[in-house]
C-alpha cells in the first residue's frame, strides 16, 4: 500500500510515484529548486565498486564531478523496472565522470538487504542507508527513482524521472539522459524537471 510523504518518516517511501549559473558562487542560493546548491548534507555511504563493500563519507557540498542522487527502495516495482536502465547508466557514464549514488529511505530495507539488492542488480554506484527518510525530507523527495542530477558545483540542474515510461520499450523522452549530456558538454539543460511515476 501506498504512503504519503507524512507516513514516510515512520514507515514506507512512497514507491513511484532553468538552470541558472553565476561566476559567483557565494550568490547561489541553497535549496532543492533547479538553479540552487544542493542542501549539504554528510552522510556515511557503502562503497561497492571495488567487490568488498566499503564505508567511505559523502558530503553534498565537497563533489567535484556530475552527480545523480537518486531514490530507491527493494521492494519497490518502478526500482525492479529501472534498474538495467541504472546499470547501462553507470556504465556509460561513469567512465565520463559521473557519480551515481543511491539512497534508500524505506525503513524496512535493512542494511543487508540493501547490499543484497545492490549485487542481485548489479549496481556498481554508491548506497547511502537513509533510514527515518532524513535526506528525502531534506531534499523535499517524494517517490523511489525520483533523483536530482547536480552538476560538478554541486547546482541542480534535473530533477524528476529517468525518462517517461517504465516500459523500456516506451520511452520517448530520456530526461535524465539529455540532461546529463547537455551538463557534460558544458551546456544548459533544456528539461530541468519531470513528472515521477507515483
Amino acid at each position: 500500500m501506498k504512503k504519503t510523504l507524512l507516513a514516510l518518516i515512520a514507515s514506507t517511501f512512497t514507491c513511484a510515484g532553468l538552470a541558472l549559473a553565476s561566476p559567483d558562487k557565494t550568490e547561489i542560493t541553497t535549496g532543492t529548486g533547479i538553479g540552487q546548491r544542493i542542501p549539504q548534507f554528510a552522510a556515511q555511504a557503502t562503497d561497492v565498486s571495488g567487490g568488498k563493500p566499503k564505508t567511505v563519507e559523502i558530503d553534498s557540498h565537497k563533489t567535484t564531478r556530475p552527480t545523480i542522487y537518486i531514490f530507491v527502495g527493494t521492494h519497490c516495482p518502478a526500482t525492479a523496472a529501472y534498474a538495467e536502465r541504472l546499470v547501462q547508466l553507470e556504465k556509460t557514464y561513469g567512465p565520463k565522470g559521473v557519480d551515481l549514488i543511491y539512497l534508500y529511505p524505506n525503513n524496512e530495507d535493512t542494511s543487508g538487504a540493501q547490499l543484497a539488492f545492490h549485487d542481485e542488480k548489479k549496481f556498481t554506484g554508491k548506497l547511502i542507508d537513509d533510514h527515518g527518510a532524513r535526506l528525502a525530507r531534506l531534499l523535499n523527495a517524494q517517490h523511489t527513482t525520483e533523483l536530482f542530477l547536480v552538476n560538478k558545483d554541486g547546482i541542480i540542474v534535473y530533477h524528476g524521472a529517468i525518462d517517461d515510461s517504465r516500459d523500456p520499450d516506451a520511452v520517448k523522452q530520456r530526461y535524465l539522459i539529455t540532461a546529463l549530456d547537455e551538463t557534460l558538454a558544458g551546456k544548459p539543460v533544456t528539461t530541468t524537471a519531470s513528472q515521477v511515476f507515483a
